[in-house]
């Protein structure tokens, strides 16, 4: 069914549904009120639904209107995405990317990344979504995201993975706790406390590594709950719960109930990867991956991290 709307009037819609005020958004468009108030007039018409409530004093959507926003803005933003992406392909200097990270992605890694991107691409638009592994995956695979920063996970047929740096483990104590006093921690000193882990959920390989460290060292933590997120670890452990181990990249949050040892017994061995879709990609994308390897290797220096094998 051809509705006969285009691109042109679904922006005009969009506006006025933002402004809820003809005047407004025909300031906002660059035209006058007339050919606005025709235009939406002509797509109600065409849909055979009313679209706004108007009167002399306001004017609002009505149901309909609502469901079309929500599309209209979804087709507008991929258009814009397509023609991004079109334009990349071509060679040309602007263009649009969608990076997501995990947390220490977006705490250690991604900034300077970022900046040093900008000086050969300072006409791109570079987005920033800050996603877990699992939900990284998923609008990787839908191609709502460009680059992931992700914790290793089983590599999707969709993708190329590959591995960027390594990082510890710290314990994570409430602050005045009595091990706090001792500069490093042992497990077994860990241990006699109780402990909050993870959950075993995707991206959360740290908590296998973990499991195998207790295990070789025929220890068994007391695990007074699980959460799903480092965040949230850290925020049982500040309310006193108890301890827990965690990547190292915690110890920047700087929380003012929460103090951080190291624990020598333990591997630098938490990975960071990147992923990225298979099959052709852009220059501007290849430039991307190329700067976020070298980059990587600066960071890794810097934060004291360890460079896979």
């Amino acid at each position: 069914m051809n509705t006969g709307l285009d691109l042109r009037q679904l922006r005009y819609f969009v506006c006025l549904a933002e402004e809820l005020h003809f005047g407004r958004a025909a300031e906002r468009l660059g035209i006058a009120q007339a050919p606005l108030s025709q235009q939406i007039k002509a797509m109600e018409e065409r849909l055979g639904v009313a679209l706004f409530h108007r009167t002399t004093r306001r004017t609002r959507l009505t149901a309909a209107g609502e469901t079309l926003l929500s599309h209209a803005r979804n087709l507008l933003d991929g258009m814009d995405r397509a023609v991004s992406h079109t334009r990349a392909m071509a060679g040309q200097s602007s263009g649009r990317l969608t990076i997501a990270g995990v947390n220490m992605a977006m705490t250690h890694v991604i900034p300077p990344i970022l900046a040093e991107f900008r000086k050969q691409w300072p006409a791109v638009i570079v987005d920033i979504r800050h996603l877990g592994t699992t939900e990284q995956l998923r609008v990787l695979g839908t191609g709502e995201v460009d680059v992931a920063l992700i914790r290793p996970t089983d590599q999707a047929a969709f993708m190329q993975v590959e591995a960027l740096l390594l990082e510890g483990f710290v314990a994570a104590l409430p602050k005045g706790h009595p091990l706090a006093a001792k500069n490093e921690l042992t497990l077994s000193e860990i241990l006699e406390e109780p402990i909050i882990g993870y959950a075993p959920v995707l991206g959360t390989h740290y908590a296998i590594l973990l499991r195998e460290a207790f295990r070789r060292a025929g220890l068994t933590p007391r695990v007074v709950q699980e959460c799903t997120h480092t965040t949230s670890v850290a925020s049982q452990v500040a309310s006193g719960l108890g301890l827990a181990v965690m990547p190292s990249w915690i110890r920047n949050i700087h929380s003012p109930y929460l103090e951080f040892r190291p624990v020598p017994e333990l591997p630098c061995a938490i990975e960071l990867a990147m992923a990225w879709p298979r099959g052709e990609a852009s220059p501007m994308l290849r430039d991307f991956l190329d700067t976020t390897r070298r980059i990587v290797r600066q960071v890794a220096h810097e934060q004291g991290f360890a460079l896979p094998a």
